[in-house]
């Protein structure tokens, strides 16, 4: 483990947290029937805080964007435990970046971001830094807290080259095209041989990096802020992680915000049939998108020239990119691409030119998005939190089926069931059976990551749970609805203060 987490001797120990804090609640709330309202839960400084160094440079260069200007960059580590049940047992170190700006109020309560497995949690962050999200940063400083097994925290280093490449392509030989059926085979037996490295590396640890784990690194810094609650930003899969974290530590999620969420424990099939159906969506609002934006390099039927492309990557006519890779490269691409036409153009371009025999702008997404996605530490933190697991004789129909339904992604979500064939499971963390406030939850209709759904899906949670959210929809394209839209982040900006949003609680946002 020390080799493979870059575990330490040390340990957090047993601290439970600071007193309580009094005040800083509902101020004039308005009276609900004969009395008033609760008093929301307060929202503090830290009162130890880590030891932050600026690290806009080497930022930069490890995601190859720049720093926005005006935006202060710092880093941190968290040493905690690999088992949060076994405090004194071994550790390991999650990464941690702060976005501020000059205005940042000095004694304002941080805000801690997740966007899980889905991407860095950091790389969100900066993406919420350059765009219109950015005015958040105004009231609140903005913290994310990369998944544990990534590489900036604890990397896991557990897989074969060979695997990697089976995993990032699919089960696509490297050497061109295959059948379908042999396809699927050298994808599950890299994944059944992935499990068993892994299983093996990782060794009693192999279960610890699901949603549940991160959660726990998530209230192992509260504990060493010492503060009584967190205002805690879930963006995509770190829904999940937001989620588990108010369901394991009850009462200390004072602001819950989910960014187009995902569902909370479905099972795999569901999961990836709801990923294939919103993705296609998002491609195709895409393809319409550059349409609107004039002289499209796409033509007029961009989602067709997409097809095209994924097309040549299956047979092995896309210059060695396979079709799991050009899709992973758009989809990415679409994902961090900022809220201008020209970067909609720009990528438009990439893929015809590599309709036409040039790849190389499409390479060098692909190589990015690979970087940014497919890390060992993701697999492992997926395959930890897959519910209901598909078996690979069930692989080839789901292929056709959803083939029929979404041409440009249902193919490639059945076969991604593949990556965890043959391992086990943790043990889910169940949803939380109270809230101690009323979520927030951003709907994006364009997640080119995960689809779309994942806010209706919750709905059942949320009544079980008994709270009534504030639900933001919102119609444009790309990940996370707070790093897009300044509408939203002036209702996140609200629903962090001291009053309730109220209503309406359900609300829209421009595009």
């Amino acid at each position: 483990m020390a080799a493979v987490m870059g575990l330490s001797g040390c340990a957090i120990g047993p601290d439970l947290g600071p007193d309580a804090v009094t005040g800083g609640g509902g101020g004039d709330a308005p009276p609900s029937s004969s009395k008033a309202a609760p008093a929301l839960p307060a929202l503090g400084a830290p009162r130890t805080d880590l030891d932050w160094k600026g690290c806009a440079r080497p930022f930069a260069a490890r995601f190859g964007v720049p720093v926005p200007g005006g935006v202060t960059l710092e880093c941190a580590e968290l040493d905690v435990p690999v088992n949060p049940n076994n405090p004194t047992g071994d550790t390991l170190a999650v990464a941690l970046t702060r976005a501020r700006v000059a205005a940042t109020p000095k004694d304002a309560a941080p805000l801690v971001l997740t966007s899980g497995s889905d991407l860095p949690s950091s790389r969100t962050l900066l993406m919420l830094a350059t765009g219109p999200g950015r005015s958040l940063l105004s009231q609140h400083p903005v913290v994310a807290i990369d998944r544990r097994g990534t590489p900036t925290s604890g990397d896991l280093d557990c897989m074969t080259r060979i695997e990697r490449s089976a995993m990032s392509r699919n089960g696509l030989p490297e050497a061109g095209a295959a059948d379908q059926s042999k396809r699927i085979n050298r994808l599950a037996r890299a994944a059944s041989s992935a499990s068993d490295g892994c299983t093996e590396t990782l060794t009693p640890h192999q279960l610890d990096f699901g949603a549940g784990f991160a959660a726990a690194d998530i209230e192992a810094l509260r504990i060493r802020w010492g503060v009584e609650h967190l205002g805690l930003i879930g963006v995509g899969e770190g829904s999940d992680v937001v989620l588990a974290y108010a369901s394991n530590y009850s009462g200390r999620a004072g602001r819950i915000v989910l960014d187009t969420p995902t569902a909370y424990g479905a099972n795999a099939r569901d999961r990836a049939a709801a990923q294939a159906t919103g993705v296609q969506a998002a491609l195709r609002s895409f393809a319409q998108s550059c349409v609107t934006a004039g002289s499209c390099p796409l033509g007029a039927d961009g989602a067709s020239t997409i097809g095209d492309v994924l097309a040549k990557g299956r047979t092995g006519r896309l210059g060695g990119i396979s079709d799991t890779e050009a899709l992973s490269a758009i989809t990415t691409a679409l994902a961090l691409a900022p809220n201008r036409p020209q970067a909609v153009t720009d990528l438009a371009s990439a893929i015809s030119a590599a309709d036409r025999g040039d790849t190389a702008a499409l390479s060098a997404l692909a190589e990015r998005a690979e970087g940014l996605r497919t890390g060992d530490g993701q697999l492992v933190s997926r395959c930890n939190d897959v519910s209901g697991p598909i078996g690979q004789n069930e692989i080839p129909g789901l292929v056709d089926a959803w083939t029929k339904q979404n041409p440009l992604t249902g193919a490639d979500s059945a076969l991604s069931m593949l990556r965890c064939n043959g391992w086990a499971s943790s043990t889910p963390t169940n949803p939380p059976n109270a809230l101690p406030i009323d979520p927030l939850v951003l709907a994006g209709a364009n997640d080119p990551i995960n689809g779309t759904g994942g806010a209706d899906a919750l709905k059942a949670l949320f009544i079980k749970a008994g709270v009534t959210p504030t639900t933001v929809s919102w119609d444009g394209l790309g990940y996370s609805v707070l790093a897009r839209s300044a509408c939203a982040a002036d209702t996140v900006t609200q629903y962090l203060g001291n009053q309730p949003l109220g209503e309406p609680t359900e609300r829209g946002c421009p595009t």
